[in-house]
């Protein structure tokens, strides 16, 4: 394959590029194969739409995506050598820069929130009815320290209601549907699918949008890699980019483009992924909307130091 795209490099007549950089490249790709960590989640379809069209390997790649139980595990597993790039929450991101446990790059943005995405719901069966009747509730989230209950924390605080009175419960994406059903939980922050799901199989109702008020369009998820790799490897990791930006670019312009990645990787079945609310994939990364996410970690004492998270982020390479 490399030999095959140096060919293509002298036909367009880059002859200089010896490893075969792919179409765009400004030299020769150091790693040409990529493991990337990654949850089945609708944040991560461009880059499956991006395997699957030949993206990666129009740029000199072979990406390989692996299923991970966790963000945070990702990025255990890119800071261990497992995985040469982690999806991850940024708050899981921000988090192990801060305790100096990695030095990070973002290497390209995820998704960021839009209305009716993720949300607070509850069950009829619920005593949470409004926003104001969170306090002193189970609420669940996928863990502590979250996009999940910092958002919320965020929207509820800004509405008058006492946050500290609230249980915060973390728990997975697929059991709190049946939590709520069994009254073990209040109400459950839950993202798409799972706010379609939950509506569709316990008829959970919306108590409060968390990307509404001081979290609207709030950055929720990136791509994250050691500094030292990106730093080592800078034409693989801007070719990376790019061919991310391709499936991007598909997953924006076209729904029907979108649909079969859900359901094919997402595992999300043919008649609710029409219905799934799809918010936004950034075409780059923005450091005023991911510094939202770090001076949230701050203000509810997640992390104790202000982060910049300007420094952090790693600028896509101009193409030829």
């Amino acid at each position: 394959m490399v030999t095959a795209l140096s060919g293509c490099g002298a036909l367009d007549g880059s002859s200089n590029n010896p490893s075969g950089g792919g179409s765009g490249t400004t030299g020769a790709i150091e790693k040409p194969k990529l493991k990337v960590g990654l949850l089945p989640v609708v944040d991560v379809a461009p880059l499956y739409q991006a395997v699957e069209k030949g993206y990666f390997k129009q740029e000199g790649l072979d990406v390989e995506p692996i299923v991970v139980a966790s963000g945070p595990k990702a990025v255990e597993s890119v800071i261990s050598g497992e995985i040469d790039i982690a999806f991850t929450s940024y708050p899981g991101a921000f988090l192990a820069q801060s305790k100096g446990a990695a030095n990070l790059k973002i290497v390209a943005d995820a998704y960021a929130a839009r209305p009716g995405h993720l949300v607070l719901v509850a069950t009829a069966n619920s005593p949470l009815k409004r926003p104001e009747d969170a306090a002193g509730k189970k609420i669940a989230v996928t863990s502590k320290g979250s996009i999940s209950d910092l958002g919320t924390m965020s929207v509820l605080s800004s509405q008058g209601v006492d946050i500290k009175q609230i249980e915060w419960v973390p728990m997975p994406f697929p059991d709190m549907g049946p939590a709520m059903k069994n009254r073990n939980i209040d109400g459950a922050v839950v993202a798409e699918p799972w706010v379609t799901r939950t509506a569709k199989e316990h008829g959970a109702v919306p108590i409060v949008d968390v990307s509404s008020g001081p979290t609207a369009n709030i950055s929720m998820s990136g791509w994250a890699a050691l500094d030292k790799l990106a730093s080592a490897n800078p034409n693989t990791f801007a070719a990376f980019q790019r061919g991310l930006a391709k499936g991007v670019s598909d997953v924006k312009k076209d729904r029907t483009a979108l649909e079969p990645i859900l359901t094919k990787f997402v595992k999300i079945d043919a008649t609710t992924a029409p219905l799934v609310t799809i918010a936004d994939y950034p075409e780059r990364a923005d450091a005023v909307r991911l510094q939202r996410v770090a001076d949230l970690m701050k203000e509810f004492d997640v992390i104790k130091d202000k982060l910049d998270v300007s420094k952090m982020l790693l600028e896509p390479t101009t193409s030829k």
